[in-house]
């Protein structure tokens, strides 16, 4: 039996995590870094070495390469076997695949750590267990060059860190989270994994088109979910949930839901929750994959879930909306008794 859940556009909503890493007021590590664009920009290497040094870090081997993983890593919760690994979404702005080079928007900035340990443990508080933030190739505090991202290669980098991670700590699985590119990687890896409870699919570029060349490196070719589409059928422990704005400006609504179709006219179980996002581009999605989350881990079913997303929707859109000025006296002589004039109704900003 599957089914597909879905909640009306004309309500709905805001992004994540940035905003409430900020909000927190949790204590921090003494040896919180900070990652500037720079270095990201250039790429980071690091020796075994280094990495055996640096705290919450594993040397992985993928496809040839040797990555330093870094990941940040709550404590908690009652089923601390099982972490929530939040996958963040792409960094650095639109990569140019021709000549390699980033857009990099005015927004991006440097990456301190202990934010993404405030969000760590933020998730931690609300699904009463350990959690992750796994940094991405390159970014973050992980070695690598982020244009890797989307690609084969990152997808298998990120599958050997959850094995070695596993191992380490002697988690039995995982619960995934993931936010665009994240969320890419959360699509991949249920192809690929067993150890798989809950899978949330937060606006994620989930049929992207060809990278490379033929002549090209076929590890640097994109990763397409569909193609891998008969291990993630018969992938039975995942609780498949999907995220999308159909208004989303940065990827396409289009293609996540024809990701669902297939998924769902192969006969696989898939949950689909339509949402309004209140940034610009009506793509974080964070907030209501974090409640999809914690319905998945409390066995809420999808009829459920989707109540308590509408909720926070119709919270989020109301609180983005814009105040209507106060007017003064000689304003209200101008208008008339019938307030004349109305507040601009533009995008809501983060």
């Amino acid at each position: 039996m599957f089914f597909w859940v879905g909640i009306d556009v004309s309500r709905h909503w805001r992004t994540g995590a940035a905003l409430i890493a900020a909000s927190l007021t949790l204590l921090v590590p003494a040896r919180a870094e900070t990652i500037t664009v720079a270095e990201m920009l250039r790429g980071i290497s690091k020796t075994p070495e280094q990495c055996s040094a640096t705290p919450n870090a594993v040397w992985i081997k993928a496809m040839g390469r040797s990555y330093c993983m870094r990941y940040y890593l709550a404590p908690g919760g009652k089923d601390a076997r099982w972490p929530v690994v939040f996958l963040q979404g792409d960094r650095l702005g639109v990569l140019n695949l021709r000549t390699g080079a980033f857009a990099v928007p005015d927004t991006e900035k440097d990456i301190h750590t202990a934010d993404l340990l405030r969000f760590a443990t933020l998730l931690a508080r609300e699904s009463k267990s350990t959690a992750i933030y796994l940094a991405r190739v390159g970014v973050e505090g992980s070695s690598g060059d982020h244009r890797v991202r989307h690609s084969v290669l990152e997808l298998e980098a990120t599958n050997a860190a959850l094995d070695a991670i596993k191992e380490r700590h002697r988690f039995e699985g995982f619960h995934l989270l993931g936010q665009s590119g994240g969320a890419h990687l959360v699509a991949g890896l249920i192809g690929m994994r067993q150890d798989i409870r809950c899978a949330v699919i937060g606006s994620g570029p989930l049929m992207p088109v060809r990278r490379s060349r033929p002549t090209d490196d076929p590890a640097l070719e994109h990763f397409n979910p569909v193609r891998n589409i008969e291990p993630i059928v018969h992938n039975r422990s995942a609780r498949i949930m999907v995220v999308t704005d159909p208004a989303d400006k940065k990827v396409s609504a289009a293609r996540q839901t024809a990701f669902v179709r297939v998924l769902q006219n192969a006969g696989r179980a898939v949950e689909h929750y339509l949402v309004q996002a209140v940034d610009d581009n009506r793509h974080g999605v964070v907030a209501y994959s974090r409640v999809a989350m914690q319905g998945c881990l409390r066995n809420a079913s999808a009829e459920d879930v989707a109540q308590q997303i509408e909720r926070l929707v119709h919270l989020r859109v109301n609180a983005a909306r814009p105040r209507p000025e106060k007017r003064n006296d000689a304003a209200r002589e101008t208008s008339g008794p019938s307030g004349g004039t109305t507040a601009s109704q533009g995008a809501p900003q983060r």
